[in-house]
């Protein structure tokens, strides 16, 4: 299956949108977007290493196929990851980010949490 685009249509539409103001809301500053907008009762992010390293928890699972039952296998977290990582790339084109599952409701967590590391491309 191939879970990029899948991700890509789920999110191209109002999540990016919303990303989007919170990318410029906080200027770009990951540092702040992962300690201050991704800490409600949604997401719980955090800083690893500044400028560089995150991670983002869904304190439930957000996808509206599992949600409805017609999905329950846990490679469809692959579709998660796929969708962090069409959002970062459409921030900040600039950057190259590697996203990597930790672990996910459907693996029995009781959420979902992914690594972000994030490299600036020399141009």
């Amino acid at each position: 299956m191939d879970y990029r685009e899948e991700a890509i249509e789920c999110v191209k539409g109002n999540v990016l949108l919303m990303h989007k103001q919170i990318y410029a809301k906080y200027n770009g500053n990951f540092d702040r977007i992962y300690t201050e907008a991704y800490n409600n009762a949604s997401y719980m992010g955090k800083v690893i290493e500044p400028g560089r390293e995150y991670e983002l928890s869904y304190l439930e699972c957000s996808c509206p196929k599992v949600k409805s039952g017609l999905r329950s296998n846990p490679e469809q977290c692959e579709c998660s990851r796929q969708s962090i990582l069409f959002i970062l790339s459409q921030l900040e084109p600039e950057s190259q980010f590697d996203v990597r599952i930790e672990n996910t409701i459907l693996r029995g967590s009781d959420h979902c949490t992914f690594r972000i590391t994030r490299k600036k491309l020399v141009v």
